[in-house]
């Protein structure tokens, strides 16, 4: 129980209810269709980007099944995050 509030918490403060800006977007008409390319190129670079299973840090090497998608999905949202920022985008 206590690891699922934790991980229930951690995305909300991760992903939050804000939505994506970009400031450097002139013309607000081609911003949802920037948004869409944006996501979509981050998303793919997550994909290549972030090994399957979790990090052991010296545990042993057999992750259960909570820690390994624990440890996956946290790398995919700050890895989907950073990626975001880098092209200009902020959460608001």
């Amino acid at each position: 129980m206590k690891r699922t509030l934790l991980l229930s918490l951690l995305f909300l403060t991760i992903g939050g209810c804000a939505t994506w800006q970009n400031p450097n977007i002139v013309d607000q008409s081609k911003r949802d269709e920037i948004l869409a390319r944006d996501k979509a190129y981050c998303k793919k670079k997550v994909s290549r980007e972030v090994p399957i299973g979790a990090r052991t840090d010296g545990e042993p090497p057999e992750p259960t099944t909570y820690e390994a998608k624990f440890s996956e999905d946290y790398a995919s949202a700050v890895t989907f995050e950073q990626c975001m920022k880098n092209r200009g985008w902020v959460k608001k």
